[in-house]
């Protein structure tokens, strides 16, 4: 028999093994008096069972009135709802022998009267007496399924731990219904956290499949800044850390925009600047499938809902073989499974956007998620501040919304279809009470893709993984200034496919190979100038009128790339060799060699282009090779050092006959990197890196007045970035994490050998950023972040002419890239709370960016006749408060 006693609307007793079984009554139960404490139950008394009515099956509830006195002694006893004469006794009888702990008012004792139910049943049900287990596991190594001993599994806000045995196995007893955040760690893993939801009544088994720190899948990138990664099987998983990060607002992968070797992007722009690269040479890859984009425009969210990610990871440069098409860095973002328990997700809404998230386990093999956001800043900041907020700040106008299944098909083999789904709208302006001077520039960009990714675990340890996919791309921009319109439309079908297979082929060395296919299918309108939009190089301000030799032109191109690679995982002894190569040949398929004429046919080209391998002599062109090469000194000392070969293809807007050249080929770079690690204590870590990168084969405009045609743009620029990085990381711990990151680096190049070296556009010498968290109390968290960098090189404006056929003022330039806007600094801070009320968990939290209130420059302007210069700046401050609450 199990007991439930209602007293007051509390529950007295649940779980206590009886032959009848009591249960709280069907009424509604009234609001506790405030500050009553209920009755606890201290002695039980088992109810006689009548011996007739169990021979013939016969069961009841009784529902008993109790008065429990200030001494806790049972006074009268009442039936309120009979079920017979004989259960009616046995109840009373029962109920007249329980001894209670008084009841308190305001901490005094009083007397209470309770409602008691007894539900007689025939069917005896023994239960152990004593502490259940209801949560219980095992730790395996991803890759060998061999159980992993001596791994900490601890429930951070229970403040319990527990080891796993020999067998990889643990168990924790009597764990509160409701959601837990677990913490596994040893010295061989990299620490990860999940969230298990623990049900009333049920006992919930797990498996974690964890990769060690010295056999991660990704040691071959040298240079990794610190990653959140979470390599959990069957469970959902949150960073903690990059949530708590200030000026965030909870997105996880903008965290990215605050690790060492990462610049700082112009607002509006939402780009990434890595290790001195351009924006468009740094690849963004979703489960191996490439995206436009990782932010919207103007930075302010990332285009995937955070908690669909399971890991992300930065490699600045220096990567390895599986990857490439892309002469910068490379973010690689894994999606992690819907879930494999019950419905879950969240609803949260702040000043910026509204967001939410569902996801349910229809079947246990079969998994679905749903995911949106829809921003509306550009309509709450109008409200908040003024109406032409647009004219002095550019807003964006943002939405996302994804899709995901999966499906176990047997044991370690998964099938999942994602669908990923970004728009965005941007307008920046500078507003005059002339017309003819009123200059707008709009983008729009939107992408989609679908992707099915099939992966399976052999037995033997080794995997493979297939993912087909197709994308969809929308990018347009129009500028307006002076009235003369421009517009750059492009509208692209990405198809792919990825297929990896992996084995251990002896105890120190892992072998991989695989194919990284994809097919870029693009058509592209542009009219206005053929100096307009801007490029890398271009002497120009902000809102330039264009000069006449206005143009159009309507082109089509295919890019096709099938990379085969290979990389081997070494481990002799301290070391760890990463060897790899990758060939990466493209071919290209124009519709026009020379621009339209209504005169002749169009004429159309193909051919096959390899990335060079400059200076490498008769070998310039063998597959890019790709090394990395790690040391371990000391348990605490690793030294790193590694290397390779980078190619790019054009990009298709390049390819135009009348604004571009369609002979250009693939660009290349080669990046070097060494440095090393220090482990100051259990959580704390210090990495200095430095780097070298030369490019080769940059497009530029061509130097000429009147370039032939078919030839605006020439492949004659090379570049070089050079520098390092140092970082401070405390990794989370009692509460508090943080980090100090410093990065000094020089970027330049020319647009001709015979130039001089000059500024890239995007030279940041000096980035830092320093942020810090702590969890002070019941689930109060502050934390504050500091970022500093210098301003990007512009070229400045000495004077001025009129041109009396154009009837405006042209500009009179100086050196090319002597000025910068002036440095960039910001002090965001976050508050939060967080709250768990019956199963749903709360957080509050307001995240103020530029407490200060800084006007910080975003670029340069000019009035009409450039006698003055003023800035376009960022936002002010700007306070976002919201709210998440999770199911």
């Amino acid at each position: 028999m199990r007991l439930l006693a209602v007293a007051a609307a509390f529950i007295l007793a649940a779980g206590i093994p009886l032959t009848a079984r009591g249960q709280s009554p069907p009424s509604e139960p009234v609001e506790a008096a405030k500050g009553l404490k209920p009755p606890k139950l201290l002695k039980f008394v088992e109810a006689v069972y009548p011996e007739d009515k169990r021979a013939a099956g016969v069961g009841a509830k009784v529902v008993l009135s109790i008065e429990v006195e200030d001494t806790g002694r049972v006074g009268n006893v009442e039936v309120v709802v009979p079920a017979g004469p004989d259960f009616d006794a046995a109840a009373v009888a029962a109920a007249r022998q329980f001894e209670f702990e008084p009841a308190t008012l305001d901490g005094a004792p009083v007397p209470v009267k309770i409602q008691y139910a007894y539900k007689f049943v025939v069917k005896e049900v023994l239960v152990p007496v004593g502490p259940q287990v209801n949560l219980e596991g095992v730790v395996m190594d991803r890759f060998t399924k061999v159980p992993s001993r001596g791994v900490k599994v601890r429930i951070v806000d229970q403040g319990v731990e527990a080891s796993t045995d020999q067998d990889g196995a643990f168990a924790f007893t009597d764990v509160p219904p409701g959601p837990h955040t677990i913490e596994l760690s040893s010295r061989e893993l990299v620490t990860i956290k999940t969230e298990e939801v623990i049900s009333k009544g049920k006992k919930k088994s797990v498996k974690y499949m964890v990769e060690p720190k010295e056999a991660d899948v990704d040691e071959e990138a040298v240079v990794r800044a610190p990653r959140i990664r979470k390599e959990v099987v069957e469970t959902r998983v949150r960073t903690e850390e990059a949530k708590r990060v200030p000026g965030t607002q909870g997105d996880t992968l903008k965290v990215v925009q605050n690790l060492p070797g990462v610049g700082r992007s112009a607002f509006g722009s939402g780009a990434l600047i890595v290790w001195g690269s351009a924006p468009q040479d740094t690849r963004v890859n979703v489960d191996g499938v490439e995206i436009p984009v990782l932010y919207h425009v103007g930075g302010m969210r990332s285009t995937i809902n955070s908690d669909l990610v399971r890991s992300i990871d930065l490699s600045p440069g220096s990567y390895g073989a599986d990857y490439g098409r892309g002469l910068g860095g490379l973010v690689r973002i894994d999606l992690q499974d819907p879930g494999r328990e019950g419905v879950h997700g969240y609803v949260a809404a702040d000043v910026m956007d509204v967001s939410g998230m569902v996801r349910a386990a229809i079947t246990p093999n079969l998994r679905l998620a749903v995911a949106g956001r829809q921003g509306y800043l550009d309509q709450t900041l109008k409200a908040a501040v003024s109406k032409d907020v647009g004219d002095f700040f550019p807003i964006p106008r943002y939405d996302d919304y994804q899709a995901r299944v999966s499906a176990t098909l047997g044991k370690d083999e998964e099938l999942s279809a994602t669908f990923l789904a970004s728009d965005d709208h941007l307008t920046r302006t500078v507003p005059s009470t002339d017309p003819s001077e009123y200059k707008t520039q709009d983008q729009d960009l939107l992408y989609r893709r679908f992707v099915v990714r099939y992966t399976r675990l052999f037995p033997d340890g080794s995997s493979i993984a297939v993912t087909p996919s197709l994308g969809y791309d929308h990018n347009q921009q129009e500028w307006n200034f002076g009235g003369t319109p421009m517009v750059l439309d492009t509208i692209t079908w990405q198809y792919a496919l990825r297929a990896s297979y992996r084995r251990r082929v002896t105890d120190k060395i892992v072998l991989s190979m695989g194919l990284d296919f994809q097919g870029r299918s693009s058509t592209s309108d542009r009219i206005g100038s053929l100096e307009l939009p801007a490029r890398e190089g271009d002497i120009t301000v902000f809102g330039q009128s264009p000069g006449t030799d206005l143009a159009s032109d309507r082109w089509k191109v295919n890019l096709l790339s099938a990379a085969p690679y290979i990389f081997a995982e070494i481990n002799i002894g301290r070391w760890t060799l990463t060897p790899g190569f990758r060939f990466e040949p493209t071919v290209i398929d124009g519709s026009l060699r020379l621009p339209h004429t209504y005169a002749a046919p169009d004429v159309g080209y193909r051919r096959m282009d390899l990335p060079r391998n400059p200076d490498f002599g008769p070998l310039t062109w063998m597959p890019n090779p790709r090394l990395s090469v790690a040391y371990r000194a000391t348990r605490k000392l690793t030294f790193t050092a590694g290397g390779g070969i980078y190619g790019q293809p054009p990009a298709v807007e390049d390819l135009s006959p009348v604004f571009g050249n369609p002979n250009l080929h693939s660009s290349s770079a080669i990046h070097a990197s060494g440095g090393a690690s220090y482990k100051l204590t259990g959580t704390m870590t210090f990495e200095a890196v430095g780097f070298y990168k030369r490019l080769y084969d940059l497009v530029a405009r061509s130097g000429l007045p009147s370039p032939p045609v078919g030839q605006s743009l020439e492949q004659t620029g090379i570049g070089r970035s050079y520098g390092g990085q140092a970082l401070l990381r405390q990794e989370l711990a009692k509460g508090f994490f943080g980090w100090f990151s410093y990065s000094l680096i020089r970027s330049e190049r020319k647009d001709r050998p015979d130039s001089n070296w000059r500024l890239f556009d995007y030279d940041q010498t000096h980035v830092l950023a320093l942020l810090a968290s702590y969890e002070i109390t019941r689930g109060f968290l502050a934390g504050a972040r500091f970022r500093y960098t210098t301003g990007a090189p512009r070229t400045q404006v000495v004077g001025a002419y009129f041109n009396a056929t154009a009837q405006q003022y042209e500009p009179i330039f100086g050196a090319q890239n002597s000025i910068r806007i002036p440095a960039f600094y910001s002090l965001d801070v976050r508050v939060e709370k967080a709250l768990v009320v019956r199963r749903l968990k709360f957080n509050v939290f307001a995240d103020v960016q530029n407490v200060t209130n800084r006007k910080n420059p975003e670029e340069i302007i000019y009035s009409a006749d450039y006698s003055q210069r003023s800035y376009i700046t960022g936002l002010p401050v700007l306070a976002v408060v919201g709210a998440r609450m999770e199911f």
